[in-house]
């Protein structure tokens, strides 16, 4: 009778119900620590016995203890809800990072590099004899974390998924504590990083047997009989005895509906041990994921212990087929299709790299409207919360590893993505790195690649992989899929008779855009004309957007190019300098606002009729000056017309643009684009009064109340006869009125310095100041239902007012 008590006392937490998965984003609170010195930051490790001398120590009083008297130290603390980037409110100076956009954090910075989260949470006494773990999507960087003292570990890079066991440090049915120490004086990246928790944090109970963090991987072999799905399953005990387990898979619709099964019988898994096992399941008729139809399968994986279902996970999949070929490019189930893409780095105005989940969306469907099909998410791996927005909306995605190389700390990284995202249909590619200038031209890159590739194959053999050269051909070589950065470097024609079963993709060209709305160079203010409307660039060509379009659509041997960059994005700001703190080179502005050569992108990459002229005509100061007009679309002729003057009627070629030369003074520009001889199209600019009027528009006017969700507001400006004033730089006041946030605002001027938040997140209102006529506002969700109202005003501006709903 003993051993059977014994049995079922064992058999109880197996029997847990199926796993729960929080999300542990708010309650959080913040401090500065100290870089350079311990004894200021909190005393962390100065303690007698401190956290790597014992395991929570009672001598231990830093942060991470419960003991922690925060009244002893001068640093503030405050509450933050995640995801979170602490650079976002920090100042700019001329001496700071270029790479980083000029923040004061850093090496230079020790009062501001290092951070420190502090949460407090309970676990119930009932949930004692489960497995519990902490999930962080994301830390930038060099993080260290502890639950209740104890010191779980410390993660280097900011760009990888940590996953901590701390079933055995808490109190249950008791106040817990989990503390994180950030350090953010290195950089990873030459881009801006920003620094903290910026991505979001997962709490998970589950039974001690239970299917392991990551621990499917489900992939498909189409065929014409229908498609096989294979699912790879992972069981983790983590008990301290040996357990039986069944695994039973179901297939599901998007609706729920089951179409298919499969199970694993009764097998044993040792203690503190992993159980990997294989089913497949058969689909006729399968419905494809693609572009046009990104359809979503899932299968539910259930662990049954003694008869009993004690865990369920799900995944999310899609059935489709990949082919890169060397002369025909690639292929999405069998059709060709042209990557049409762009590089993406992840920062927003307002939120840096703490980017929320409907601004992820928002960001992929402002690119989306232009055609683009492909993101590169360069030059580390994504958000997961990206990767599922590009599942959903159909957008292919080349993923990229961080750091390039073969020992442990490589490849354990280069793991930890590959084996977080595989399931994602998006993903195309796995890239290893890019632009190794020490290795590209030497026999070592050729064996690092060749190492490389070979991982990527173990641990995903459904994907090729690639790596991105700056010029050097030695790193390409044992590559899948080679990636050319830029048609300038690289002799590709040359390299296609020398490798004629090479298979390529253009991984980075020049979008040749500036600063959006200036037509006339700034560099002492921090704002640049586009390259494309200037022929003193190295090679002397026009319109260098162009030049790239045409090479890849004339080669449909390669996979198709992705532009640098989708975005503008903070860092980096070459050419320029301070007072600079962007680069420049997106197609769209930092919060998202079109340039002129969006336009072109949407001309050539959409079948949407495109008729767009440029400059605007507020051109105040240039007045009888001589001036470029020029056109992006796809009519097949354009008429201009300056001021009443016909200036002629010319064709379009495909992917080309056109241009006048006009003299300027106030008035109209009127292009007339025609089609088959038909007029089709009319553009017409003029030159405005000053603005009086603010239009608002929201990408959404209902949110969900969660406290997470956001609306993306608009703000342009107009003059008095509703025209939008594209040179209009003002003040606004914005008012909140109800159940949301200002979460941050923006304007797109890559040179501003103005606070982007306000310092508290109840606060009611905010200023921000349109750059060309523009400026945007992120209303985040407070969690209560309702209406809210955002009113804008300012000085010699008509009041407006746009109303959520939640």
């Amino acid at each position: 009778m003993k051993r059977i008590l014994s049995c079922l006392l064992l058999l109880l937490p197996l029997l847990a119900s199926a796993r729960e998965r929080i999300r542990f984003d708010e309650g959080w609170e913040f401090a500065f620590g100290n870089a350079a010195s311990p004894a200021l930051d909190f005393g962390c490790g100065t303690e007698y016995f401190n956290y790597l001398t014992k395991a929570a120590s009672i001598h231990n009083e830093g942060p991470y203890s419960r003991q922690f008297d925060k009244s002893k130290w001068p640093a503030g603390w405050k509450a933050v809800t995640l995801p979170h980037d602490w650079v976002v409110d920090l100042p700019f100076a001329r001496e700071a990072s270029h790479s980083h956009g000029y923040k004061t954090v850093g090496y230079k910075y020790p009062e501001t590099s290092v951070g420190w989260y502090r949460k407090t949470f309970t676990i119930p006494a009932e949930d004692e004899g489960k497995h519990i773990s902490l999930r962080f999507d994301g830390i930038f960087r060099n993080a260290d974390v502890w639950v209740n003292g104890f010191w779980l570990g410390r993660e280097p890079s900011g760009y990888a998924t940590q996953v901590y066991d701390i079933s055995e440090y808490l109190d249950y049915g008791a106040e817990n504590l989990v503390t994180v120490r950030v350090d953010a004086s290195l950089e990873e990246g030459w881009f801006y990083e920003g620094a903290g928790i910026y991505r979001h944090v997962w709490l998970e109970k589950t039974a001690p047997v239970h299917v392991a963090p990551f621990g499917t991987y489900v992939h498909t072999q189409l065929s014409q009989r229908g498609a096989e799905v294979t699912i790879e399953t992972v069981v983790r005990n983590a008990s301290a005895a040996s357990a039986d387990y069944a695994l039973r898979h179901t297939l599901l619709e998007a609706d729920g509906t089951p179409v298919g099964r499969a199970s694993l019988p009764l097998r044993n898994v040792p203690a503190k041990a992993d159980s990997r096992s294989e089913q497949t399941i058969s689909v006729g008729n399968p419905r494809l994921w693609s572009l046009s139809d990104p359809y979503l399968y899932k299968v539910r994986t259930e662990v049954l212990a003694a008869d009993a279902v004690v865990d369920t996970y799900e995944t999310p999949f899609g059935i489709r087929s990949i082919v890169f070929d060397a002369d025909k490019g690639f292929f999405l189930n069998g059709e060709r299709v042209e990557l049409k893409g762009v590089n993406q780095h992840q920062d927003h105005a307002g939120v840096g790299t703490a980017i929320p989940d409907a601004l992820q969306v928002y960001r992929l469907k402002e690119l989306k409207r232009l055609g683009v099909n492909a993101v590169r998410t360069s030059h580390n791996p994504a958000t997961p919360e990206m990767l599922d927005a590009c599942d959903s909306l159909g957008i292919l995605v080349m993923e990229e590893n961080r750091l390039t190389g073969v020992n442990e700390e490589h490849i354990r990284l280069l793991r930890r993505m590959i084996e977080r995202d595989r399931n994602h249909p998006s993903i195309i590619l796995w890239s290893i790195g890019n632009e190794e200038w020490g290795t590209e031209w030497k026999d070592k890159g050729t064996k690092i690649t060749e190492s490389m590739r070979e991982y990527c194959h173990r641990l995903d053999p459904t994907r090729p992989m690639t790596v991105a050269s700056s010029s050097g051909p030695h790193i390409l070589i044992t590559a899948d899929v080679a990636g050319y950065n830029y048609i300038q470097q690289h002799k590709i024609d040359d390299l296609r008779v020398q490798y004629p079963q090479r298979k390529a993709v253009g991984t980075e060209e020049t979008t040749g855009c500036g600063t959006r709305g200036i037509y006339f160079d700034q560099p002492e203010q921090g704002r640049m004309a586009s390259l494309n409307r200037r022929n003193d660039t190295r090679d002397s060509t026009f319109n260098v957007i162009g030049r790239g379009w045409k090479f890849y659509e004339g080669r449909p041997w390669l996979g198709g190019l992705f532009y640098w960059t989708g975005f503008d994005y903070r860092g980096e700001p070459n050419p320029l300098s301070f007072p600079a703190t962007g680069s420049e080179f997106g197609i769209l502005d930092y919060c998202g606002f079109p340039k002129d050569e969006a336009w072109y992108l949407k001309a050539w990459w959409t079948e949407e009729p495109v008729l767009h002229v440029f400059p605007h005509w507020n051109l105040q100061g240039h007045e009888g000056e001589k001036i470029g007009v020029w056109v992006y679309g796809n009519c097949d002729e354009v008429e201009l017309t300056v001021n009443g003057k016909r200036l002629g009627r010319k064709k379009m070629e495909r992917g080309g643009y056109l241009s006048w030369e006009a003299v300027y003074r106030p008035g109209k520009v009127v292009a007339t684009g025609y089609r088959k001889g038909r007029k089709v199209l009319t553009e017409t600019l003029e030159t405005t009064e000053k603005a009086s009027a603010v239009a608002l528009e929201a990408d959404r006017t209902e949110i969900r109340a969660d406290g997470r969700d956001l609306a993306v507001v608009n703000i342009g400006l107009q003059d008095r006869k509703g025209r939008f004033v594209p040179d209009a730089c003002e003040w606004l006041t914005l008012e909140v009125d109800g159940p949301v946030r200002i979460l941050g605002v923006g304007n797109g001027d890559p040179a501003w310095q103005e606070r982007e938040r306000p310092d508290r997140p109840d606060a009611r209102s905010f200023r921000v100041k349109t750059f060309n006529g523009l400026a945007q506002v992120l209303l985040q969700s407070t969690g209560e239902p309702g209406r809210a109202i955002l009113t804008v005003s300012g000085i010699g501006v008509v009041r407006q007012e746009i109303r959520v709903f939640r």
